[in-house]
């Protein structure tokens, strides 16, 4: 398939931009006729540069909330008994989003030439995830396509609601620590080099902190660009390692073994597993299925080794609840509460419960994480301004008790 871009006349008059993918050139000009426009302009593969310029400027993503607002809207529709072209044609009119009106006018044409929804969905991956394309095939198979996007629009809610929880966590924190930088920058490069003069005025031996204070803050300002330059540089190569298959296992168990993060993490992990897993047993997933596909909605190392390890044991013939708990990842509690929901037969809301659970405890953490970084926060504060205070005050007392 090629993408082709076009610049096509509508029946009312006017002109319609876009894109469409299409085998060849005639094949685009059939689908355009299709949708009654009259094409006036096309073009395969890169735009121009001006189309280029315009294209970088347009947002090219869909928001997390964007995705609620079509799958509980097409849930809706569906369940109304609204053919499924018609829902997506309403859904992309209301779209604000152009990039997503492009995306909605794929599927429109995908589903118009017999593809399933799940398939069709299955052309934009940086819009749809691999568990959302399991899912609504799972629906379309068993017939259930509403309650299953329905329940997935549940499952993107709490998501949702989660990233905002652990965001709005960490503005008082950034907030502090910005204005700790903030201070010191004004400190070197404003408050030091005017007092660098009185202590050469003061003569004499100077303590050592301000010798470490003044040496430092001069280092800095001189070889700023420098200092810069090394730091941009850490960082790519920090990035560039932590993308390595060594690297990445390192970094996996540094977020895991952080002081008070790495506990909310292992939470939020426990929380969409268990929530991610009862949905695609909702949606009649076979269970080696559900677990290939979770293994990826868990972004460590550590945990999909571990889902690994439980495929290969669920394959012999394993319960999936004694497979849990040979994994040291998950807290005792998961598979003693999913070997309940296996021998009840309701481990989906099992599950859900175990979901719930979780997210009251980093609802809890995250209302009470202001309080838990706090000390070190002040900590920090008092070292630096105690450091600062007794290397800039010690040399202008000593100079006051000579008089």
């Amino acid at each position: 398939m090629a993408t082709f871009h076009f610049n096509a006349r509508k029946p009312s008059g006017g002109i319609e931009e876009g894109q469409l993918e299409a085998a060849d050139k005639q094949e685009a000009i059939k689908l355009l006729r299709s949708r009654e426009l009259m094409p006036l302009e096309l073009r395969e593969g890169k735009e121009r540069s001006g189309a280029l310029e315009l294209n970088f400027l347009r947002r090219k993503k869909v928001s997390l909330q964007e995705k609620i607002i079509f799958t509980r809207q097409l849930a809706v529709m569906t369940k109304a008994g609204l053919p499924l072209l018609k829902a997506l044609g309403a859904l992309k009119k209301q779209s604000e989003n152009r990039y997503f009106q492009e995306v909605l006018t794929g599927l429109i044409e995908k589903v118009e030439g017999g593809q399933p929804l799940s398939q069709a969905l299955g052309h934009y991956p940086k819009v749809f995830s691999e568990i959302e394309l399991a899912v609504i095939k799972a629906g379309e198979q068993t017939g259930k396509l509403a309650e299953v996007l329905l329940t997935l629009a549940i499952q993107q809610e709490k998501d949702a609601s989660l990233i905002s929880k652990i965001k709005g966590a960490m503005i008082y924190p950034a907030v502090i620590l910005i204005a700790l930088l903030g201070v010191v920058i004004l400190v070197i490069f404003m408050v030091l080099p005017n007092l660098e003069q009185v202590f050469t005025d003061i003569g004499g031996d100077l303590p050592l902190q301000t010798k470490i204070l003044m040496g430092g803050s001069g280092a800095i300002r001189h070889y700023a660009w420098l200092i810069i330059l090394i730091g941009v540089g850490l960082y790519f190569a920090a990035h560039y390692y932590c993308r390595t298959p060594r690297g990445r296992v390192v970094y996996d168990v540094v977020k895991l073994r952080l002081p008070v993060f790495g506990g909310l993490t292992k939470k939020v992990y426990m929380a969409r597993f268990s929530r991610t897993m009862a949905m695609l047993i909702q949606s009649s997933l076979p269970i080696l299925q559900s677990i290939e596909i979770i293994k990826k909605t868990i972004q460590n190392v550590l945990y999909e080794q571990a889902f690994d390890r439980i495929e290969q044991l669920v394959r012999t013939g394993e319960p999936f609840s004694a497979a849990v708990d040979k994994e040291k990842v998950f807290p005792p509690m998961v598979s003693q509460l999913t070997s309940l929901g296996e021998q009840s037969g309701e481990l989906d809301s099992v599950l859900l419960e175990v979901a719930e659970f979780y997210d009251k405890e980093v609802d809890q953490i995250t209302k009470n994480l202001t309080t838990l970084i706090e000390p070190f926060l002040l900590i920090l504060m008092g070292v630096g301004v105690a450091f600062i205070a007794t290397a800039v005050l010690g040399p202008i007392y000593s100079l006051a008790s000579k008089f």
